[in-house]
């Protein structure tokens, strides 16, 4: 788990610093190296500013767009306080009205955003106040300030690291409708948040709390095993089957070069076709799951101080050099300590946070609270009624792929003795009696 540093629900914008984070590569990149992943969310919507007409060259004419949303009656009505200080209909409608207007540009023409999604809109803008507003106070206590300038020299410098001008960030950040002093308003909390994190850390409470914090959760400051490698790339993102060859036949040159001792980082400066090629190839640490599959399997496999043949990736032909490696363990308490510093002043801040709603505000909402539960009611019972679906359906097909039992029959009972029949016997039948007649009387003489 990584501790987001420095950000106090800053409105999450996505800009696109295309090129290389020190030249790392990945298959989504548009070169060898790795882009960064960053949060996409809603950006807000700045103003257009279009090009002179030629008569007056020197001039730019900004286009004001009309607003997305009413302007408020009173732009001085207090919608919440924040210990105290103020948060006016005025500060929310600019903010908001930056957000609804980068949103309508996404959304296909005519499409109108629900109600509820504009409620929650107006909400976030609120919360994204308060929190700028304790950050302020915050940093008032100690007497911290923070220019544009010194927040366009942070900006500066992540740029110079991408190989980047301002003037390409300019261009890059247009896409989203923001311009530099709007990037400069959403970039200035994690900046603010850097300095008060580095007044504190001299604190000897805080450095306490720090190391305590750092004890009790090892897990958060995990490190995995990475590598340190340079390379030469002969190449590109999309590389067409038919131009592999002549790549192929480059790299095999530099290949022989390098056997015959030449110097790594002098042929990645001159052949390398990867962004890198300006550091000798350098493409500083990277874990696993950062590069392309082939490319990161040949670095890992190497030893410190190795180079690689010829490696095939989805960009071309590479020579891979291994320059330091780490193994998998905890970052040391002092490269963190800052960080974790800034974490606990974020959740400080937030558990002392005391805001007020105007009567409006705290009504809008509660009827988002209330809509939002009943989609949450309704989701569950969807969500339990599609689960007894499938668990019917799932019980139908079991029964259906269950081969058939044969039916228990019932044993053919024994017949039951018969009767003892009455058999003939060869005994003859005793005789019956034969009357004997009786005596005649004799006859008289």
């Amino acid at each position: 788990m990584r501790i987001i540093l420095g950000l106090l629900s800053v409105i999450a914008i996505t800009v696109a610093f295309t090129g290389c984070d020190k030249e790392k590569m990945s298959q989504e990149s548009a070169s060898p190296a790795v882009a960064e992943k960053t949060t996409q969310a809603e950006q807000p919507q700045a103003e257009q500013v279009e090009q002179a007409v030629p008569e007056t060259p020197a001039a730019e004419i900004v286009a004001v767009e009309p607003p997305a949303i009413p302007a408020p009656d009173d732009p001085d009505a207090v919608v919440a306080t924040v210990n105290g200080s103020p948060i006016t209909e005025g500060a929310v409608f600019e903010e908001l009205n930056k957000r609804m207007q980068a949103m309508k540009k996404r959304m296909p023409e005519g499409q109108e955003m629900p109600q509820q999604k504009k409620d929650q809109m107006r909400m976030s803008v609120v919360d994204v106040l308060a929190q700028r507003m304790m950050l302020s106070q915050e940093l008032a206590k100690r007497n911290i300030t923070v220019s544009d300038e010194k927040v366009l020299g942070e900006i500066t410098k992540i740029a110079a690291e991408r190989g980047q001008t301002i003037d390409e960030i300019k261009t890059e950040i247009a896409q989203y409708g923001m311009t530099l002093d709007d990037l400069i308003s959403q970039i200035r909390p994690q900046v603010e948040m850097k300095e008060l994190a580095e007044a504190c850390q001299a604190e000897p409470d805080m450095q306490a709390e720090a190391k305590k914090f750092y004890d009790d959760n090892p897990s958060y400051f995990q490190v995995p095993e990475q590598v340190k490698a340079s390379h030469i790339l002969l190449g590109k993102r999309g590389i067409k089957p038919e131009e592999k060859p002549e790549y192929l036949a480059k790299i095999q040159e530099v290949e022989t070069q390098l056997k015959a001792g030449a110097n790594f980082e002098e042929l990645a400066k001159e052949y390398s076709m990867c962004p890198s090629a300006k550091d000798g190839g350098d493409l500083g640490f990277f874990g696993r799951g950062q590069m392309d599959p082939a490319f990161e399997k040949a670095a890992f496999e190497l030893g410190v101080g190795e180079t690689s043949g010829i490696v095939e990736s989805s960009f071309g032909y590479h020579i891979i050099k291994v320059t330091d490696k780490k193994e998998a363990g905890m970052k040391p308490f002092e490269e963190v300590q800052s960080q974790i510093i800034a974490y606990l002043l974020q959740k400080q801040m937030k558990e002392n946070l005391k805001v007020e709603y105007s009567e409006q505000e705290q009504a809008l909402r509660d009827r988002v609270e209330q809509q939002q539960q009943m989609q949450q009611q309704i989701m569950q019972q969807m969500q339990a009624q599609m689960a007894a679906q499938q668990q019917e359906k799932e019980d139908a097909d079991a029964a259906a792929n269950e081969p058939a039992e044969p039916k228990e029959t019932e044993a053919p009972a024994e017949p039951e003795p018969a009767p003892a029949a009455e058999t003939e016997t060869t005994e003859e039948p005793a005789p019956e009696p034969v009357a004997t007649p009786a005596p005649e009387p004799a006859a008289e003489n």
